[in-house]
């Protein structure tokens, strides 16, 4: 019951774990950053079309500048990390497939 082939399964079913918590936080961050760009965008599109009406405050063109740089430096930070958190993705999933491989099934 106890010995070196119950350690290893042991190991195997903590670290099996560990990627599954890994796997869901790269995915809630993969929902935020989807969400941001939603929110970003629809911002600078409600800006863009206040700019077209009449009545337009002496700043807003500023703004609507400041804002379409901050959002494509925004964009590139999440694609970044969204690469990133793809490549981790991946290699979890490969760690995944070995781990199922060397370990012999439980029972």
């Amino acid at each position: 019951m106890y010995g070196w082939e119950a350690w290893r399964r042991y190991r195997a079913a903590r670290a099996k774990a560990a990627g599954e918590r890994t796997v869901r936080k790269l995915r809630g961050r993969a929902a935020v950053r989807e969400a941001e760009n939603i929110v970003e965008a629809t911002w600078v599109d409600q800006l863009d079309r206040a700019g077209h009406q009449g009545n337009v405050h002496p700043q807003l063109p500023d703004l609507l500048q400041r804002e379409r740089s901050a959002f494509a430096e925004a964009t590139h930070r999440r694609e970044a990390e969204a690469k990133a958190d793809r490549r981790r993705l991946a290699a979890i999933a490969e760690e995944f497939s070995e781990t199922t491989r060397s370990v012999p099934p439980v029972g």
